[in-house]
Formats: C-alpha cells, structure tokens, sequence
C-alpha cells in the first residue's frame, strides 16, 4: 500500500509527537496546535476510494467501516438542531438544508420532521452501500459529489466528518459555493486534539478511517479561515457508566480500546454552530 508523509494539517509544522497506534498507523500529535493527524497515511485516492467502499486495507487486512445506522442519534440530533437553529426554526420560514456524509440518513430524517414546512433536506453520502440504505427507507440521499451539485444553502451539517479529511481547507473552501452569504454551518466532532494522552480516548481511533482529529480551540481557528463565526456549541461526554460497559465488552472481544472510569475522560462529543460573515 503507497503511503505519504504529511505535517500538521493546521499549522504546517512537522513537530509532532506519537500520540497513538493502531492498525499499523500512527498518529502524530503537533506540538504547537495540538492537533493529532495520521501520518504516513494513505494518498488521497486510496482513502477517496476506501471511503466510498466503506473499508480501508491495513496491515492486519481489512478495516470495515459501513458500520450500522444508529437509531439513538435521532433523538439526539433532534434536540441539537432544536437548540442550535431555535430562531430560525421559530421564525418559521422554509429553510434549504444540505447534509454531507449523511450515512443512513438520520439526520436528514429528523431535519425532514422538526425543519418549517416548505424546507428542503437533501442528504450526500459517498459510501454507496449507505446512501441506497437510505434510499430504501425513502430518504433523499444521493451517493455524488460535492461538484455535481448546484444551488446554495441556508445550513451545511458535517455530522462526525471532519475527522475524515485529508485536506479540510480545501474541503471546507470547497462548500462556500454551497453556503448562503448568511448561511451556517453544522458540525459534530470529538475533541481528541485536546488529549494530551491518547487514553482519554475513550474508544478505538480508526486509523486511518479516521485522519485528523481536531480540538475545540483549533476547530475554531480553522473555522474563522473560513470566514465564519461559531455562534452556538455544546458537548457530549461518552464516559458514562454506559459508555464504559460498552467499552469493557469491546475490550472483552479483544478490540484495541481502552480503559476508562465513569466520568474522568476530558474527551467531548462537539456540535457548533458557525455563521458565515455577510459578503
């Protein structure tokens, strides 16, 4: 498998520490933003490939990564597309809303329910097996491009995406065509670049599924070059007693997870709210 070096996503820098191993990749942690990135790491044709398939090669085989539809997120995704969009929805006015990596579709499914009447909800999934699934339940989801699609939106949510891209500059740059002059954009993300030790993780990485992970610091940098301004965020914690029994029969089938107490991780599940500045 080709392989490439990269240095920090963010920064540029090559001043790195390992941060974490798995599936035969590392992750590096830079010293001076803090963001962890895979490198070496496959080219970006080789994870534009994986991702559409839905499995990566490693040197222990095949990582599978389609995964299965989470029927929890819908009540979760209700409540923060509630709290973060409460005026807009509240105004009452239709609303276009464009939802990347949209998996299964529970996003869609939920923006499709509480969004004003008239709003329009279409989802992109790149990984075909998902998007038919979606289809299947008949969700608007499409297995495209970015590039083939057309028009602008009020909101783009990135749900758990970020932290699969190899160039988020370029990804991001890639959605002003997309955005309104007054849009928003919708992401959820972990904070692993906050984790100075890589168990606080508290579950596999993924690599090289998973390519960056940001923290709520950098994540704002990186959106403020984008020219947009956080206006709303909130966190989940995933150590709960929950979380934790899941993680000690994850742990108990011989998957490479951690440890964790109940309640002493400083990792969060991320969702921002970021404006764009009117142009």
């Amino acid at each position: 498998m080709e392989l490439e070096e990269v240095a920090c996503p963010l920064c540029g820098i090559s001043s790195d520490v390992i941060w974490g191993r798995e599936n035969g990749f590392i992750a590096r942690r830079c010293e001076d933003c803090g963001v962890a990135y895979v490198s070496p790491r496959p080219t970006v044709a080789a994870i534009d490939e994986a991702t559409r398939l839905g499995q990566h090669r490693t040197d222990a085989g095949v990582l599978k990564v389609e995964y299965r539809p989470i029927p929890s997120s819908l009540k979760l995704y209700r409540g923060k597309i509630r709290a973060a969009f409460a005026e807009r929805i509240d105004a009452g006015r239709p609303l276009s809303w464009l939802d990347i990596g949209a998996g299964y579709g529970e996003l869609v499914a939920v923006a499709m329910d509480i969004l004003p009447p008239g709003s329009s909800v279409l989802g992109v999934e790149p990984m075909e097996a998902k998007a038919r699934a979606a289809q299947a339940h008949g969700l608007p989801v499409r297995a495209c491009t970015l590039d083939s699609l057309e028009g602008s939106f009020d909101v783009i949510s990135l749900m758990n995406v970020f932290s699969h891209l190899p160039d988020f500059r370029s990804f991001l740059g890639d959605l002003a065509r997309l955005l309104k002059p007054d849009g928003s954009l919708f992401l959820r993300t972990g904070n692993g670049g906050d984790l100075s030790r890589r168990a606080d993780y508290p579950d596999k990485l993924d690599l090289p599924d998973h390519l960056v992970f940001a923290g709520r610091s950098s994540l704002r940098r990186i959106l403020e070059e984008q020219g947009l301004t956080v206006t709303w965020e909130d966190t989940e914690r995933l150590d709960t007693v929950r979380g934790a029994a899941k993680l000690m029969v994850k742990k108990a089938l011989g998957k490479p997870v951690p440890f964790l107490l109940p309640y002493t991780s400083p990792f969060r599940d991320c969702f921002v709210r970021a404006d764009r500045t009117m142009v």
